[in-house]
């Protein structure tokens, strides 16, 4: 059977709409009031943890029910090791809402990084700060070039974003960042999609 133009307009549609829906619910959790005690911790919220295993467990049991109940002469080596693959992209979602964690205090950032090597940048040795809008990060660069990168998705930013205006050398920001830093602190983070 062929698939007629309308078909691929509602299936492509309906696929867009689901990701809106997705992308804006985590957009709408990192905005979430929080108590006082995690005022400088920045962190991922829920969502981030719930799209991660639910896209491991969708994937990985998609490459069991392959080998075992749906078996026919279709699945493949190659169509379970596809879907081991899709299940493993997961982990890095999960593995940065557990470690990917960051305190930020008047005199430094404490970072966490994707597989839980922890640090300390302090403000006054960052010699530059990017936003990178493909990967949707913002970049903290010291003296030695070792790189911090704080998710958009992160709850706290807002705290960030001030303590970074207000203790980064000036000459460490260009004119954009210093313009997106200045809106994140008052509440209106960069987007996590589009």
């Amino acid at each position: 059977m062929q698939d007629t133009w309308w078909q691929s307009l509602v299936q492509w549609t309906l696929w867009g709409a689901a990701m809106a829906l997705v992308m804006g619910w985590v957009g709408r959790n990192r905005l979430k009031p929080r108590p006082e005690a995690e005022a400088q911790l920045l962190r991922h919220p829920v969502s981030t943890l719930v799209i991660g295993v639910v896209g491991a467990v969708f994937f990985f049991g998609l490459a069991i029910i392959s080998n075992t109940v749906g078996k026919n002469p279709t699945a493949t080596v190659w169509t379970t090791l596809c879907f081991i693959s899709l299940g493993l992209m997961s982990a890095p979602m999960i593995l940065d809402y557990v470690y990917g964690r960051h305190q930020v205090s008047e005199e430094a950032i404490a970072y966490g990084r994707l597989l839980g090597r922890r640090g300390v940048m302090r403000w006054a040795d960052v010699r530059r700060i990017r936003f990178s809008p493909g990967m949707k990060w913002f970049v903290l660069e010291d003296h030695q070039r070792t790189r911090v990168r704080v998710s958009a998705m992160l709850m706290g930013l807002p705290e960030f974003a001030r303590l970074a205006l207000a203790r980064v050398p000036p000459e460490a920001l260009d004119d954009r960042t210093r313009t997106l830093l200045t809106e994140t602190s008052l509440g209106r983070p960069p987007r996590v999609w589009g």
